[in-house]
């Protein structure tokens, strides 16, 4: 999947040279998958909502009122009269138009802010400077960029061949930098925060227990609630909770004492102090909110923005709270160290926040532009300007906010790992296949691996089936077979699960727990061995060749595989390099066929990245081929290797489990966002967010000021490469709360339990 940078030479050069319809099809693809928008052509004005001079208007299908026209016109204003006065003339009743247009148009906020007062509906124009900023958001705007405009740049292959990388929004923001930084750091599993957010969000949770009024919550219920506010942190809370419960019902717990545990039947609530201090607590955040409301009143009623009554009055408050939540959404950490610098200095962004709380709120044309006006003044009083108490209130809002960010909520860093995902292109080794293989009758939920191979898919990782890998699976169930049939057939009516757990494989392991489970919630159970075989390929031909080209048609089929034979690996190689690291590796494989497979998968890994280049270019996603393999032993013959390559070879199945899986969509991170911001919840997290840990990320906020976005983008390379094939970091499985290292990861989640698999061999 291509995914270089688009150099800012050549948008510019396409925009300047694009004609008028082609321009128009470029935005219906670039500025729809931008903004999510659904846009229309509007028929009925004219010759079918066209014209040769004017082109097609569109309407939003989401927004009856909003409508958008794409033009290479250079008479900006004229255009923009022109295309109000066209809508009303048909009987329409325009309240926003979007114009978006190939040239750069000087000053485009005032000019947007006098087309708003003249024609009494909000005019927002996206220019060449906003499509130059984002046609690397994504592949899609890539994409529309390549389909439609790349054609006038092919007279400058020079340019396009430069190597020049435009700056992607990952780099320019400090966001991924100060995330990755930490996460390095964080590398010998220190969850000390982690622990102190779900205390505290815990607490909150257990707010309104009282135990002579009978008044008791389960962990469960505690996580309804707390999912209820937040839910994108379900997959961080959800393992702790239990434990931090017990841990907060101890003595020795910080403090003393905070939570009351009732052992059976297993509930809990405050104690009777916690509940006086917290309602003290809480008395004290809702006057500080209250006091900021009514400062930020104040201030409005103070200068007064002609033609406002109460209503817009309390409309400008109510912008002005939400453009502060869309600033810390858009922007938190430089919104954060812009709150806590000791120096003045313009937050321009802050319009385009307020602009976008007006149109969320329906507030267009001159209307919306006074309460607009009257929100962007106490803003501006509120950042430049500000009292005591909304010092404070602010403060504790970007405290809130670098706790979210490290709870991984922050939307742009899911999108950095979801744009990251669609740049994989991942040789999945046999363990990995054979365990998604193994989890075919569990519930959903459970089955860990095979939900992490489709999501990597899904968000467009190329995933790879090697032919030595297909050749292994091949022979790991025919083997499996061979079990089955000379030693467990006949007794298997007889089998406890205490002897089902000591079966030799895992493939074994997964039918006999799948046979003996109870069938609870429609678990569906396999008739027998052959119909378990049966899932994956025709039954009578798994000793025949054939077996293999079922079991990669099936493969392909269920998670999207591409498949590369083994001669097309070895065409990648030094076959003599291959022999010498197959010699190594005979020391702890049984078998030399095994040595050899995974001899040729190390080394067809750099010898894919040298084919495709990617060892002469840079991008902040770091190398794009890997390994997929909880495979450990070869990792120390090959130190050489990796030293003379300069980079690992090997991606944990954990990395893709932890920042793909267990992650919330972007969408969830912005509802725990509109949650907090600027809420009273927000308020009291912010009591639990330790002073030393926010100046530390404030600290690597400056620090990745400091660099301009060429190093930025080296750093980030090398921090996620690390991340990678990091197989000392420990993670934290989502549904038993049990600490992995890399090696641990190769343990095999069958049934409900953890058994010690021997997937390294496969045989």
């Amino acid at each position: 999947m291509v995914t270089d940078r688009i150099s800012e030479d050549l948008i510019r050069i396409a925009l300047d040279k694009v004609e008028g319809f082609t321009f128009e099809r470029f935005v219906n693809a670039f500025y729809a998958s931008l903004t999510g928008a659904t846009f229309v052509p509007l028929g009925g004005i004219k010759d079918g909502g066209a014209d040769a001079r004017d082109g097609t208007l569109y309407q939003d299908s989401g927004r009856r009122e909003t409508y958008y026209q794409a033009s290479i016109e250079v008479d900006t204003e004229g255009k923009i009269r022109r295309t109000v006065s066209r809508l009303k003339e048909f009987g329409r009743d325009p309240r926003t138009v979007i114009y978006v247009t190939s040239r750069v148009v000087k000053y485009s906020d005032r000019v947007e802010r006098d087309l708003t007062d003249e024609l009494d509906v909000t005019i927002v124009i996206r220019d060449g400077n906003y499509i130059a900023a984002h046609v690397n958001d994504g592949e899609s705007t890539r994409g529309a960029f390549r389909e439609y405009l790349q054609q006038y740049t092919d007279f400058l292959k020079s340019v396009g061949a430069s190597g020049l990388i435009a700056s992607s929004k990952h780099v320019k923001s400090p966001a991924v930098y100060v995330f990755l930084a930490h996460e390095i750091e964080r590398r010998d599993g220190d969850e000390s925060l982690v622990n102190a957010v779900t205390d505290a969000l815990a607490l909150w949770a257990l707010e309104g227990t009282d135990p002579d009024a009978g008044i008791l919550r389960t962990a469960e219920e505690i996580l309804e609630i707390i999912d209820g506010e937040l839910p994108s942190v379900h997959s961080l809370v959800a393992p702790r909770l239990q434990r931090r419960l017990e841990m907060m019902a101890k003595k020795t717990y910080s403090g003393g004492r905070a939570v009351k545990w009732y052992k059976d039947p297993n509930t809990f609530c405050l104690p009777y102090e916690v509940r006086q201090r917290l309602q003290e607590e809480n008395t004290a955040d809702e006057s500080l909110r209250l006091q900021v409301l009514a400062s930020m009143d104040d201030r409005l009623r103070a200068n007064p923005v002609e033609g406002m009554g109460e209503v817009g009055i309390r409309q400008s408050t109510e912008v002005a709270l939400r453009a502060i939540q869309l600033a810390f959404e858009r922007e938190g950490l430089e919104f954060s160290a812009f709150l806590n610098s000791e120096y003045q200095a313009e937050y321009a962004t802050i319009m385009d926040s307020v602009r976008a709380a007006l149109q969320e709120n329906g507030l267009t044309g001159a209307y919306g532009q006074r309460v607009g006006d009257g929100a962007f003044l106490i803003l501006r009083g509120v950042l430049y300007d500000s009292r005591e108490v909304e010092r404070n209130y602010l403060r504790r809002l970007s405290r809130t906010y670098a706790l979210l960010f490290t709870l991984n909520t922050e939307p742009r860093l899911i999108e950095f790992f979801q744009d990251m995902s669609g740049d994989f292109r991942l040789y999945v080794g046999a363990d990995q296949i054979i365990q998604a293989l193994s989890e075919r009758y569990l519930a959903e939920s459970d089955r860990v691996t095979h939900t992490t191979l489709l999501m990597a898919s899904r968000l467009g990782a190329k995933l790879i089936l090697p032919g030595p890998v297909l050749e292994e699976v091949v022979h790991h169930l025919r083997i499996c077979d061979f079990e089955y049939q000379n030693h467990i057939a006949k007794v298997e009516p007889y089998l406890t699960y205490e002897i089902a757990r000591n079966a030799p494989h895992i493939m074994l392991r997964a039918y006999l727990y799948a046979k003996m489970a109870d069938g609870n919630e429609g678990q569906r159970k396999p008739r027998s061995w052959a119909t378990f075989i049966g899932q994956f390929g025709t039954y009578s031909d798994l000793h025949k060749q054939v077996a293999f080209d079922e079991i990669r048609q099936y493969l392909q089929v269920a998670y999207g595989f591409h498949y590369e034979s083994t001669e097309d690996l070895e065409g990648l190689v030094d076959l003599q390099q291959v022999d010498k690291l197959t010699q190594h590796l005979a020391e702890v494989k049984r078998d030399a066929r095994l040595a050899r497979n995974d001899a040729l998968m190390a080394l067809a890994i750099y010898g894919n990245r040298k084919k495709r280049r990617e060892t002469s270019r840079v991008s902040e996603f770091g190398y794009s081929t890997w390994w997929l393999t909880a495979e450990t032993a070869i990792l120390k013959y090959t130190r050489d290797i990796v030293s003379s390559n300069g980079a690992r070879y090997v991606m944990r199945p954990d990395f893709l489990l932890n920042f793909l899986t267990l992650a919330p969509t972007a969408s969830q991170a912005r509802q725990a966002f509109a949650s907090v911001f600027p809420s009273l919840l927000g308020i009291k997290l912010a009591r639990r967010m330790h002073a030393d840990a926010f100046n530390k990320i404030m600290d690597t906020v400056a620090e990745a000021v400091d660099l301009d976005d060429a190093r930025k983008t080296v750093v980030i390379s090398r921090a996620i490469d690390k991340l990678k094939s990091d197989f000392a970091r420990q993670y934290i499985d989502r549904g038993t709360g049990r600490r992995f290292t890399g090696v641990d990861f190769a343990v095999a989640r069958s049934a409900k339990e953890s058994t010690k698999s021997e997937l390294e061999s496969t045989d």
